[in-house]
Order: structure tokens, then C-alpha cells, then sequence
């Protein structure tokens, strides 16, 4: 966010303005194009990837041993790619902070996402032709450079409408970030329904291909807003941003290191059967084998990024002696190496703060703190994005036939593509300063109303239905859908009576709700799952609208969780640490991603039923683990220049 907007707070005669600035239109249509690509990619990426594995062999020819293998390899790689989309923010942010600046970056790394797209098309290509060790190379190149693309966007948009606002209209901030939230959602509901669809239709050419046309859309769109966009440069930007760029990059190789492992390694490793031992000795297992695996077969991964780690710390001091910086990093190693200059009773930190002051000193300690909290969260994540993969899988062994009225089911297709296009249109007038006169919005309900009667008593007289089936991965639409109806809700029907009648519920506590609401969400699957695999031997299935229940207790977590969190999150950091605290809680989703695909091969040994108990207990115990450190936890909150105990 712009100073301007920080300085706004401070001067109560600043002449206010109503009108959002002339770049706002161009990012939140980018937004949307762009979250439209990347979850339409992602709905189909897992069925995608398990059928690409078998060759496109009909699950019922396959033997159960290459089904299983190929579903546990499919799962792995869905969730390294998406542990990639949120391991690359932390490079995507100092690259433009620090040395770039943000137009830039969006810009190049948004033809980066582009090309992405056209290489998981051309792969779809090679799939069609049978070229299959060449379609599954190109999937696996197309999603690198997506997750290079969409890393590299994230941090940075933001951050971008923020700088565009000064203090006349630093009161719009809140409305635009509503409407970012919302956009997101928006495209990825639309996305996550139409994709599975062309994929169905058309192949997984034009299926890939689709959203790479939007992500193309949102590059264009956003160039076109260059003239309109204040660009706050980098600091410090030249050879010092340069420096802080490479030596980050290099630190971070770690992360990098951790998915190459266990992406070359993962599908090689061949978990033991379970037999008489124990759960508790079956998981020992597991984790002490499959460590044993990865630690002989890739060692040269982490030796290398050992050696790359040690060439960042050199040109980190090389930087600090051209110009010091107060930085996490900084203040950490500035502490250890003056660790031995402490008086007695002197904390830790206490040589930085007698160098940095107070807040910077204070500030490595705050993130420290609120990163042992928030370590538990991954395993959240671990469960969470499971909705784009296994959860997909137990859909396809469902019943995803519903029966609806003739000329309603249709007007609500129809319906709902029209209101789309007119409430898409509405946004970016509106924040385009234009505003949509009233008659043509009460013009527009009135004709979506009128025809929905016209629709149900066509059927009421007639009484036709139609048959409709669902395709697998378009029930994952249900979580935006029920985001943006869960958050308001929510507010309105839970906080604010809590607080009329002068109850608080504290963030942490939010937090702790959220974590045991999705281990109950996964133990539902669980039960859920195994009635499913009870039926099926009896040649039987179970309705797919089961699976709502799942979803309504899961997107109530993510809000409780995800939303609180960095909420929480942003206000117990200091003031310079605040991007940095940011990091690492996008960090925790790629390790929660990491996790999954390091659990995957048990895929091939055990039920899904059973697969997804495995989670259950991992989030139980996380769960308490995060409630326990929640009651200890003390600290600040730090608004602007001010720290408030």
C-alpha cells in the first residue's frame, strides 16, 4: 500500500474522493482472467494425470495394482505443483520489491504463465497422438512454468492496488480488496465448472488450452493499463536489489530441493504392506523407509542446495557490506554471530536492538513465534487441497446423475451465464468509475425473474425432466460457491451477535475451531468413502450430493483458518517484517502440498477410506498440538508505528 494511504490515517482534513484510480479496472479484470486459467487448469489436472499414467485404458481393463499406482502418482504431482504455486510468492516478491518492481514482474511472468498453458495444450496434443512419454514431459514443463507464473503474480497484485490509492480515496481500499476476494472466487467457480466440460467435449487440447486463452486475456488486459497505473520503483533496486535477489533466490533452493525429491523420487518408492503391525508402527514405518528412500536416492539434491545456500549467505554479507539492511535475515544473523558479546540476563536478540532498535530486534523473535504457531497449519493445507485431488477421486466412484425439471435446468444455465456476463460487466464499470443506471439493472432481474416463472410453470403443466450427470471434478466448484456465501454468513450470523452480547472470539481461537472442523470434515469422507466401497462391491453406488456435507464443513474451516489467519498474521508482525511473515505462511501451504505427495504412495496400499483416516489422525493431533501452543502463545499487535501489548 501506498504511504500516501498510511498517511491518510493521520490527516483527518484530507479532501476525500469517491472515484477508484485508473488502474483499478485493469487489475481486477487481470484478477479474474487469471484465477480463471489457473483453477480451470486445476480442475481437470488430477483426472487428467491418472488417466495420462494408464495410458487412457479404461479403469475397469486395468489391473488394481496399476489403477492404484497410477491415482497415488497423479495425486503426488497435482500437489507438488500446487506446493510449487505457493513455494515461488517468497522469490516473487523480492524480486519485485527489491529489484524490479511490480508492473514488470506481473508483466513478464504473466507471458511465462501463458506459455505454460500452451505447452500443457501441445501436450494434450501428443496425448491424442499416443506420444505419451512426450505428453507427460510436456505436462510436467507446462506445469513449471504455471506454477513459475502464478508464484511470481501472487505476491505482487496486492501490493499493486495498493499503491494506487493516495489519501483521497484511501477509504475505497477495503471495497477493492472485497472485490478482489470476490473476483477470485467468481472465476474459480465459473472455471471449476465449465473446464471438466471441454475436457469432456473437446480433449485436453482445447481443455488447457481455454484457460491459457484467458491467461492471455489477463496479459493483454493488464499491458493495456500501463499509462493508468502508479509504479512505485523498487527499493533499494540496482546492484544492492540485485543482490538481495540472487542471495534470497539461492537461500531458498532448499524448498526447491524438497520438491525435486520427492517429484523424481516419490513414484519409485514402494510403501510396506501394512499386515499385523499396528497403526502407530505401520506410519513409523512409512516415514522411516520412505526418508531412508529419498535420503539414498537424492542426496545430490540437498548436497547441491547445501553448497547453493552457503554461496547465498556470501553474497548476503557481500550486500550487507555494501549498504546494511534491518531485514529478517539481517537481525537473525547479526544475533548469532554477536551472540557471545551478551551480558548476563541479556536476551537473545539484544545485540541487534542495541544496532537496529527496538522493532527491528524485535521483529525476528515475532516471526519466530508466530511460525512455530501457524507450523501446524500446513497440515490444514495437507487436507484442504485435497478437494482438487482425492476428494475428485471419491466423486468418480459416485453416483453424479441428478434429475432435474426440463425448462428449469435450463433456464438456470442459461440464467447463470447471463448474470455472470451482466454482474462481470456491472464490477468493471463500477470501478471503472461508470456507473450502470438502475433501469438497466432492475431491466436485467427482472427478466432473469420473469423467465425462471415462465420456466417452472412450463414445467409444472408439462412435469418433464431431464437427466444430468455431473463430471467429478466440477462438485470442487462447491467450495467457492459456499465461500462466498460462508464468510458473510458467518459475520452476520455468528460474530456480530457474539459481540452484541459481548462475546470476543480471539483469532487463535477462530484458528483452533477451523483445524478441528476439517479433521472432522476428512473423518466424514472417511465414513462416507467407506460406504462407498461397501456398495460398490455389491455392485451398488452412493449419491455424489453426499459430498456437500464434506464440503460445507471444510470451506468453514478454510475461512476460520485461512482468512483469521492472515488477519492474524499480518497484525502480530512488525511493521517491517510484515511481507516477510507473509511468506512464510504461503511457505506452509507448499508444505502442506509436500506432505500429500509424501504420503501419496500409500495410495497404493491402502482404501481411499482408509487413506483419508490416515489424514484424520495427522489433523487430530495437529489440531491439538496448534491449540496447546494457541493458550501459550503471547505476543503483540502492531498497527502502522504503533505496538499495542
Amino acid at each position: 500500500m501506498s504511504a500516501a494511504v498510511a498517511d491518510a490515517a493521520k490527516d483527518g482534513n484530507v479532501e476525500k474522493s469517491d472515484l477508484f484510480p485508473p488502474g483499478i479496472p485493469f487489475i481486477v479484470g487481470n484478477e479474474g482472467a487469471e484465477r480463471f486459467s489457473y483453477y480451470g487448469m486445476r480442475a481437470i489436472l488430477y483426472v487428467y494425470l491418472a488417466a495420462l499414467y494408464v495410458h487412457f485404458v479404461p479403469e475397469a481393463q486395468l489391473a488394481p495394482e496399476a489403477a492404484s499406482a497410477a491415482k497415488a502418482q497423479a495425486t503426488a504431482v497435482a500437489h507438488l505443483f500446487m506446493a510449487g504455486v505457493y513455494a515461488f510468492p517468497m522469490i516473487g516478491a523480492i524480486l519485485a520489491d527489491r529489484m524490479l518492481g511490480k508492473y514488470p514482474v506481473i508483466l513478464w511472468v504473466s507471458l511465462i504463465y501463458v506459455a505454460g498453458h500452451a505447452v500443457l495444450a501441445v501436450a494434450g496434443r501428443f496425448a491424442e497422438w499416443q506420444n505419451y512419454p512426450a505428453a507427460q514431459f510436456g505436462m510436467y514443463a507446462g506445469l513449471a512454468l504455471i506454477a513459475v507464473g502464478s508464484g511470481g503474480i501472487k505476491p505482487c497484485v496486492s501490493a499493486n492496488v495498493g499503491d494506487q490509492f493516495t489519501s483521497k480515496n484511501s477509504h475505497l481500499v477495503s471495497k477493492v480488496f472485497q472485490i478482489f476476494y470476490f473476483i477470485i472466487n467468481f472465476g474459480s467457480f465459473f472455471s471449476t465448472l465449465l473446464t471438466p466440460l471441454l475436457y469432456a467435449w473437446f480433449g485436453a487440447e482445447v481443455a488447457f488450452g481455454v484457460p491459457g486463452v484467458f491467461m492471455g486475456l489477463a496479459t493483454i488486459l493488464f499491458w493495456m493499463g500501463r499509462g493508468r497505473f502508479v509504479k512505485v520503483p523498487p527499493k533499494p533496486g540496482g546492484k544492492l536489489g540485485a543482490l538481495d535477489f540472487f542471495s534470497s533466490m539461492l537461500l531458498f533452493t532448499p524448498v526447491i530441493a524438497i520438491i525435486v525429491a520427492v517429484f523424481v523420487q516419490g513414484d519409485h518408492f514402494k510403501a510396506t504392506e501394512k499386515g499385523t503391525m499396528s497403526g502407530a508402527e505401520f506410519y513409523f514405518t512409512y516415514l522411516r523407509e520412505y526418508t531412508a528412500h529419498l535420503a539414498a536416492s537424492s542426496w545430490h539434491y540437498f548436497l547441491i542446495s547445501a553448497g547453493l545456500v552457503v554461496l547465498g549467505l556470501y553474497l548476503f554479507q557481500l550486500r550487507q557490506k555494501k549498504e546494511e539492511d534491518a531485514g529478517f535475515l539481517a537481525v537473525l544473523l547479526y544475533a548469532l554471530q554477536q551472540r557471545g558479546t551478551r551480558k548476563e540476563g541479556e536476551g537473545f536478540f539484544e545485540p541487534a536492538r542495541k544496532k537496529y532498535g527496538d522493532e527491528a530486534a524485535e521483529g525476528p523473535p515475532a516471526v519466530l513465534r508466530i511460525v512455530l504457531v501457524f507450523s501446524m497449519v500446513s497440515v490444514f493445507w495437507a487436507l484442504f487441497d485435497q478437494h482438487a485431488s482425492t476428494w475428485i477421486e471419491q466423486a468418480k466412484q459416485m453416483n453424479r446423475t441428478i434429475t432435474v425439471p426440463y425448462w428449469f435446468g435450463r433456464y438456470v444455465v442459461a440464467a447463470t451465464i447471463a448474470m455472470a456476463l451482466f454482474g462481470g460487466t456491472w464490477l468493471l464499470l463500477w470501478v471503472s468509475n461508470i456507473q450502470v443506471p438502475k433501469k438497466v439493472t432492475s431491466g436485467v432481474v427482472g427478466v432473469v425473474v420473469v423467465s425462471g416463472v415462465a420456466a417452472a410453470i412450463a414445467d409444472f403443466t408439462g412435469k418433464q425432466t431431464t437427466l444430468v450427470e455431473l463430471k467429478a471434478a466440477q462438485i470442487a466448484a462447491l467450495n467457492p460457491l459456499m465461500v462466498m456465501m460462508i464468510i458473510p454468513g458467518l459475520n452476520y450470523l455468528v460474530y456480530q451477535r457474539l459481540d452484541k452480547r459481548g462475546i470476543t472470539i480471539r483469532p487463535l481461537q477462530k484458528m483452533t475451531t477451523g483445524m478441528f472442523l476439517s479433521a472432522v470434515a476428512f473423518a466424514g469422507a472417511a465414513l462416507l468413502q467407506a460406504r462407498v466401497e461397501a456398495l460398490a462391491a455389491a455392485g451398488a453406488q452412493v449419491h455424489v450430493l453426499w459430498q456437500v456435507g464434506q464440503y460445507i464443513i471444510m470451506t468453514t474451516a478454510e475461512v476460520l483458518v485461512s482468512v483469521t489467519g492472515l488477519e492474524f498474521a499480518y497484525t502480530q508482525a512488525p511493521r517491517r517484517m510484515k511481507s516477510t511473515i507473509m511468506g512464510f505462511w504461503l511457505l506452509g501451504v507448499t508444505f502442506g502440498n509436500v506432505l500429500v505427495a509424501f504420503m501419496a504412495p500409500m495410495q497404493t496400499i491402502l482404501t481411499l477410506s482408509q487413506f483419508f483416516w490416515v489424514f484424520t489422525a495427522l489433523m487430530t493431533v495437529a489440531s491439538v498440538v496448534f491449540a496447546v501452543m494457541a493458550y501459550f502463545y503471547k505476543g503483540k499487535s502492531y498497527m502502522q508505528d504503533t505496538a499495542e501489548a
